[in-house]
């Protein structure tokens, strides 16, 4: 279902990801952790084809694209000078939606200047704007940072929901919330990438820190 091949990534003379080979074939949430440093969020960037890199990813045997993902960087880019309906409807128009039931995960004032918004609120009405479609893949770059606890609570029980039809990849310096829902986890160390199934997920922080 989605096979992403990195056979190298370089920024100048540095290497950050090399001999990356991840193959999932069955829908699900699927973490990927690492020290600050160590490639997630270019790692993500190489799939959706937001970097050049050495190497290939498809989805279903068609090259995956940025416009055929649900993708949430760690800061997402929102325009302070719009309300949160007017930027539901600015994204609405980036994804082609020509008509759509929007599905609000979270409340925000929709009426109000998003510059006037918390960083958490501000989150909150990205990650409803990209809800409004759905995907076969999602990659979530820290998705809880910048949250509270209720709205992190929200955010992982729909990422199960998306988890039953689409593969959602997800980024977490939580690690408990990725040991208790992921399939898979892999990590990235030294420029390479460890998998690991969920029997092996005692293992990882040992392997992580060492």
């Amino acid at each position: 279902m989605l096979k992403i091949q990195i056979d190298q990534k370089k920024y100048g003379d540095k290497i950050i990801l090399e001999d990356i080979k991840i193959n999932i074939d069955k829908p699900g949430i699927y973490g990927v952790i690492g020290k600050n440093g160590h490639g997630k969020t270019t790692l993500f960037k190489c799939i959706l084809g937001l970097e050049r890199y050495n190497g290939s990813c498809f989805l279903n045997q068609e090259k995956l694209m940025l416009q055929n993902a649900g993708w949430i960087p760690t800061e997402p880019p929102i325009y302070d000078e719009l309300t949160a309906n007017e930027f539901y409807d600015f994204y609405a128009h980036l994804l082609d939606l020509k008509t759509f039931i929007f599905n609000e995960i979270f409340e925000v004032p929709e009426n109000q200047l998003i510059r006037e918004f918390s960083t958490g609120m501000k989150k909150k009405t990205y990650l409803n704007a990209v809800f409004q479609k759905d995907f076969l893949i999602y990659i979530l770059d820290e998705p809880f940072n910048g949250l509270d606890l209720e709205s992190n609570y929200l955010l992982m029980n729909y990422i199960r929901e998306l988890s039953k039809t689409s593969i959602v990849l997800i980024s977490s310096h939580i690690l408990e919330i990725l040991y208790k829902d992921c399939d898979k986890i892999f990590l990235l160390k030294d420029k390479k990438v460890t998998e690991f199934e969920k029997n092996e997920f005692s293992e990882i922080e040992k392997n992580l820190f060492s």
